[in-house]
């Protein structure tokens, strides 16, 4: 009881020195005296209090200083007690992606302790010349031929879903948990060489794992929060991003399989073996097992959750609206006949399905902004000089939800996509060369995904379907708050 006490009036102690620290410096100044116009943060939590506290979600909190500050080209905002800059002019955000890319080439994460936690050094926390030569390494293992290759690892989980969808209670279906199952088996294929079994057993031990880095409750998000924008208390207090049970378990995996493929010669189309070959031929660059095992795990921690996600919602959209359902099921059962089955080129033939998908991505991509750091003076406009280590925050979820590029913003309408896959404002992926090297290979799952559902499913709103979308405030990745649960009939 008397620690509990202590505790307590050590950290009001705490609270009030950071608050009297606060009020009496000037870096709540920071963007007044850039001449930026800006949003006065409070103590300790900047501009996100509500977020933090779980009140309003990071996604609305991003909105709300989007449509205030809507006819500024940017505004300053304080994330905790980091200055960031918020960027809403397109022009502004393209140049940053693009052609300043140069002075722009590192994300905030980059400060990562990867030292500490190696699973964390993986493509997208390097920085500078590292990161370069990785990405050299692993774009060409997205490569049309590449993915070719791979299909068919993909094709056989979507053949898994429907045996799993023939097997179960299909009137109150927990969507992003049966994508989720899906997605882990697709992923654990492709990138770790090892069927996780999730779409035959929920209760599979790598569905399990995988799940557990996805955790939204309190104390992970102040966890998170405390990683992010105090990277020395984090390191301090010994927290890590990933427990040990989990760290543990996929290096495992991964060193079982490196070391069975060494022993036995087999070679299998997935992203371990590309790894695997290039550890033999690249001479500039020393691919070592530990960066194997890191980015396998990029690997999973970028695809499993965001294409759940983005099935989700999709099939949400699609339960909405019938008649596009139908339209998107004939041209599934149209292309799988005329390449005979659920392949690579059949894939690829499904134009509507992807104008679908993206549509999806630009009205709820499951990462709603992206983050540069500063790495070299640039001027983004004549009234700006940038300095190193400023961060900057792009929102991509607002930009892209702007009437100003889309009309009727916030109608679900996959014709948006007809004649261009990717205008201007739609930025799910990223732009430029730090943008998402597997945007085809996400694509391609959700293909898959929609194409093993809707060829034998009528998907429906059921009576624990919400009539609206509201985002979850524990996540930052958009998720939606009464979950999507719906109905598959079969056909």
């Amino acid at each position: 009881m008397w620690l509990s006490v202590i505790f307590i009036i050590i950290l009001i102690l705490l609270i009030v020195l950071l608050t009297i620290f606060h009020f009496t410096t000037n870096g709540r100044k920071y963007w007044l005296h850039r001449k930026v116009p800006y949003r006065e943060p409070c103590p300790i939590f900047g501009n996100f209090g509500a977020t933090l506290t779980m009140r309003r979600s990071y996604t609305n909190m991003l909105q709300f200083f989007y449509d205030t500050f809507r006819e500024e080209k940017y505004v300053g905002i304080f994330q905790a007690r980091r200055p960031t800059l918020f960027v809403i002019d397109l022009d502004i955000v393209k140049n940053i992606f693009i052609k300043d890319f140069a002075c722009f080439s590192d994300r905030i994460s980059v400060s990562t302790d990867t030292q500490r936690e190696p699973l964390l050094r993986n493509l997208a926390n390097m920085s500078g010349a590292e990161w370069k030569a990785m990405r050299h390494i692993v774009t060409p293992t997205f490569s049309s031929a590449k993915m070719k290759a791979m299909f068919p690892l993909v094709a056989d989980c979507a053949s898994s879903l429907k045996i799993a969808l023939s097997r179960e209670a299909l009137v109150d279906v927990d969507v992003p948990k049966l994508m989720s199952r899906f997605t882990t088996d697709v992923i654990g294929s492709c990138a770790f060489g090892v069927d996780p079994g999730s779409l035959k057993n929920p209760d599979s031990p790598f569905l399990a794992m995988s799940q557990r880095m996805f955790k939204t409750d309190r104390t992970t998000v102040l966890k998170r929060y405390c990683r992010t924008f105090f990277p020395k208390l984090f390191k301090f207090l010994n927290l890590r991003t990933y427990s040990w049970e989990v760290e543990t378990f996929f290096t495992n995996i991964i060193s079982q399989v490196l070391e069975e493929r060494r022993r036995t010669g087999v070679q299998r189309n997935d992203f371990l073996q590309l790894m695997l070959n290039m550890q033999k031929t690249e001479t500039e660059f020393y691919m070592t097992d530990e960066l194997i095992t890191s980015n396998s795990f990029i690997f999973m921690l970028a695809g499993l959750e965001t294409s759940a996600t983005t099935l989700s919602f999709c099939l949400y959209e699609l339960a909405k609206d019938p008649d596009l359902q139908n339209k998107v099921r004939q041209e599934i059962i149209d292309c799988t006949e005329r390449y005979g089955g659920l392949n690579y080129d059949a894939v690829c033939a499904m134009r509507l399905v992807v104008q679908t998908a993206m549509e999806t991505l630009r009205l709820h991509p499951p990462t709603p902004l992206t983050t540069r750091l500063c790495t070299a003076p640039c001027t983004l406009s004549s009234e700006l000089k940038v300095k190193v280590k400023d961060a900057v925050l792009i929102p991509l979820h607002c930009i892209q939800k702007d009437p100003r590029y889309f009309t009727d913003p916030d109608k679900f309408d996959p014709e948006r996509f007809k004649e261009d896959f990717n205008p201007p404002a739609f930025m799910a992926f990223g732009e430029g060369p730090r943008s998402c090297p597997g945007a085809r290979f996400a694509q391609l799952i959700v293909s898959a995904g929609l194409a093993a559902v809707l060829s034998g499913y009528q998907v429906q709103p059921c009576a624990r379907t919400t009539p609206t979308i509201q985002y979850d405030p524990r996540s930052v990745m958009l998720k939606n708050k009464g979950g999507i649960w719906l109905k598959f009939k079969p056909l």
